[in-house]
């Protein structure tokens, strides 16, 4: 009986920490996906990058649903199996990263939590102790009782609802360096001396995010050093990692000032031949009836075949910061003096007379109602989720 207890508790822990790592991945499904396809390109699979996000829902429908499996007792033996394998298969992966050591996230907690390469091998460690302890020996698992079945498809039908809604909206919780609340900085390459305004930046990269920092608070060696730029500073002091964002006009010349002077609604288009143009001309006309400027980003190269609307304005910036910027493709973000505000996806792209109030709003009153909102939801349905398969 002893030995049955422990066998239960080390499975219900291994649940928890499934259920965790797959909820954190569904609150951005967009980003896992950005992580599924550093993963196909590590290991030579270029050709699937374009089912990424599609491979990031599978992901954590799998790894949420077994969890729970785990929570509730059932289909112990077909469980057992999944989790086994899931977890041995996840640590051969963490090996690799850790002998090869390249520059990426092992993605483990979403964009959530970051581990370093040791320490997603050595959590995936422990989690294969744990099923040594909760499925050996691999027999006589025993039958839940059938009010946890029903706890178990309850949850799995709120879990699929979620990771739908979920795949088809924007973040519910913003863990980018671009979250609403983040201060940001224009980086110039030109040769600007010391003058008001305007002050050198040292700009290290660290899996995959960029930083600023000040000669004088320079990052430890996880960083690496990619450059040297000036860069223009509100009142806010540069004493912490800050995000840039990098943009070009047709010349080349970085034109990254234009987004942190001012009201400026930052338009952000990563995949142009699937942008929704009627409607990024609906918004722009919108736009023209307030006193927010409208910058529009695009993910092409100059001189491309790409048909773009004539009357459409627009700059040059690279997928990764477009996508980080905004998971929707077409997606808004609203910035007062560089300090990022509110976001929307297209479809719910608001009134004029809602910008309006937006924009005579403090910053940070729209910043607490953007994302107050998506924290509740989410840590609702974590609390909601747990109460159905550990309580019921």
């Amino acid at each position: 009986m002893k030995h049955n207890a422990l066998r239960r508790t080390a499975a219900s822990l291994i649940g928890l920490v499934f259920v965790a790592s797959g909820l954190l991945k569904m609150l951005d499904v967009t980003g896992t996906g950005l992580i599924v396809s550093e993963y196909f390109k590590f290991f030579h699979l270029g050709g699937l990058v374009g089912i990424s996000k599609a491979s990031a829902v599978i992901l954590c429908l799998v790894e949420t649903l077994t969890g729970a499996a785990l929570l509730t007792g059932v289909f112990r033996k077909l469980t057992a199996i999944v989790t086994s394998a899931l977890t041995l298969g996840f640590t051969v992966i963490t090996l690799i990263l850790l002998i090869k050591n390249p520059q990426m996230d092992c993605g483990c907690f979403g964009e959530a939590v970051h581990l370093t390469h040791l320490q997603s091998f050595l959590k995936n460690i422990v989690l294969l102790l744990l099923c040594l302890l909760a499925f050996l020996p691999f027999k006589e698992f025993g039958e839940p009782k059938n009010h946890r079945k029903v706890a178990f498809w309850i949850g799995a039908a709120s879990i699929v609802f979620a990771s739908i809604y979920s795949a088809t909206h924007l973040p519910a919780v913003d863990f980018t360096d671009f979250r609403p609340g983040a201060q940001l900085y224009a980086s110039l390459d030109n040769d600007y001396q010391a003058m008001d305004g305007f002050y050198a930046a040292y700009i290290y990269e660290k899996d995959g995010q960029r930083g600023s920092f000040t000669l004088d608070r320079l990052p430890d060696s996880t960083w690496t050093f990619v450059k040297v730029d000036t860069v223009y500073r509100n009142s806010t002091p540069l004493d912490r990692p800050a995000p840039i964002l990098s943009f070009t006009d047709e010349e080349g010349n970085y034109r990254d000032e234009d987004a942190v002077i001012g009201k400026v609604m930052l338009i952000s288009v990563y995949n142009p031949e699937k942008c929704d143009w009627m409607r990024l001309n609906v918004m722009l006309n919108t736009l023209s009836e307030t006193d927010i400027r409208p910058l529009i980003l695009i993910n092409i190269a100059p001189g491309s075949n790409i048909y773009i609307p004539s009357n459409v304005a627009f700059f040059y910036a690279d997928y990764k910061t477009l996508i980080t910027l905004n998971r929707a493709n077409g997606g808004a973000t609203f910035l007062a003096d560089g300090e990022i505000a509110r976001k929307w996806r297209p479809a719910d792209f608001p009134s004029i007379q809602k910008l309006n109030r937006i924009s005579r709003a403090d910053v940070t009153d729209t910043q607490i109602k953007s994302v107050t909102p998506g924290r509740i939801r989410a840590e609702g349905f974590a609390l909601y989720l747990l109460a159905v398969l550990i309580f019921l």
